[in-house]
């Protein structure tokens, strides 16, 4: 959140060697997930407020996606899995692994919305710096401009997080089905254990099948 010294328009301009420089907040930036916690500390990539880079140095192609690590380790996944050739009739889904199919593909479109309104949001940087430089700021706050924009991009990162917990919570449930524990699985999702906890709860509560012990639901660690 930036904190900017501003000055009534009654008021004498201040001089350049005068002006106080605008400071940046330091508290941890970024919006709360639906699951409750702030999913960004959450994630092994969250980097703290001071090793952040500018947000106004961002270059105009965007910032990077997914690093080179995860990168590679995404091809092996899929790699691994592309030319495994398919003898009789292909095998039939569990109901966790069709939610997860399912979740996956809502997760997809909603990505692909929110991508769209952010580049909507991107193309305005331009004309908004400028109508800003003119003295026209307070135009942002039309009810046709700065809520309707407010609630299009609110909307947008609700939907893409919705879809993100559906298919997070869908692989913990594939993940108890195959015996894996609580533990096993906050690892995997870089989880602490209380979103860990929480995830089990609710899968568990989705599905009450998945109290039952691994072995008498038939599947094998």
């Amino acid at each position: 959140m930036r904190r900017v010294a501003t000055s009534l328009r009654t008021d004498r301009p201040m001089a350049d060697d005068q002006a106080v420089a605008p400071t940046w907040d330091a508290a941890a930036w970024g919006f709360t997930a639906l699951d409750g916690l702030p999913d960004l500390e959450e994630s092994a990539g969250y980097a703290p407020p001071d090793a952040r880079p500018d947000p106004r140095a961002c270059p105009p192609g965007g910032g990077p996606g997914f690093d080179d690590e995860l990168r590679d380790s995404l091809a092996r996944l899929w790699a691994a899995h592309g030319d495994t050739p398919v003898v009789g009739r292909p095998r039939a889904l569990t109901a966790y692994e069709a939610e997860v199919l399912d979740a996956l593909v809502d997760r997809r479109d909603a990505a692909i919305r929110l991508q769209q309104v952010l580049a909507d949001d991107i193309a305005q940087f331009e004309v908004g710096g400028a109508a800003v430089r003119d003295g026209r700021a307070v135009e942002f706050l039309d009810a046709s401009i700065g809520g309707a924009a407010r609630r299009t991009v609110t909307d947008a990162v609700a939907e893409f997080e919705s879809a993100r917990h559906r298919f997070r919570l869908a692989l913990v449930a594939v993940g108890v089905d195959n015996g894996l524990s609580g533990t096993d699985i906050g690892t995997a999702l870089a989880f602490s254990r209380q979103l860990a906890s929480r995830y089990l709860q609710e899968a568990r509560t989705k599905w009450p099948e998945l109290r039952e012990p691994v072995t008498r639901r038939g599947r094998r660690r």
